[in-house]
């Protein structure tokens, strides 16, 4: 159990840094960096290659934040949800709460073109497509190059409501 939450946590942060390699990168287009500043949160009820079944309306608890080319990880702590998906309490929220507290920690810079992003984690830099969708983006590695990089797909969501970070 630990190890399968620490390989989910590695991907994520993975996915994270990747946004963060780009974001500064003299050729990342400038409105492809304004469209994802901001809070992200994973998609709850996504599986591993399916998107959410709820339209991204309910969160998981981990996230990230872009701002001006630095990425940061973030992870909601103030959910009382009992809906999360394996009967998790506190393990996602509604997308749509007006507020939230997280814990957040620095990953490092992000490299975003208008069509893909490059993650830079562990020695090994991953390319990611990414597509809009209905209400959320999906985030497909377009082929297995690193370790950390799973098949997995990435289905986030822009959070809107306000952020109380916690120290």
């Amino acid at each position: 159990m630990f190890l399968a939450r620490s390989l989910c946590k590695y991907s994520l942060l993975g996915m994270i840094s990747l946004f963060l390699s780009g974001i500064n990168s003299p050729k990342a287009d400038e409105n492809t960096n304004e469209i994802w500043n901001g809070i992200w949160f994973t998609c709850e009820f996504s599986q591993r290659t399916r998107a959410p079944d709820d339209r991204c309306k309910t969160f998981d608890n981990e996230g990230f934040r872009v701002t001006d080319g630095i990425f940061t990880y973030l992870e909601m702590i103030n959910s009382t949800a009992e809906n999360c998906r394996g009967n998790k309490k506190g393990h996602c929220f509604n997308s749509h709460l007006p507020e939230i507290i997280v814990r957040e920690n620095p990953i490092g810079k992000i490299d975003i073109r208008s069509d893909h992003l490059f993650v830079r984690y562990l020695g090994c830099k991953q390319r990611f497509s990414f597509e809009k969708r209905d209400g959320f983006y999906a985030i497909i590695p377009d082929e297995k190059k690193c370790f950390w990089a799973s098949k997995r797909h990435f289905y986030v969501a822009r959070f809107s409501g306000d952020v109380i970070t916690k120290k």
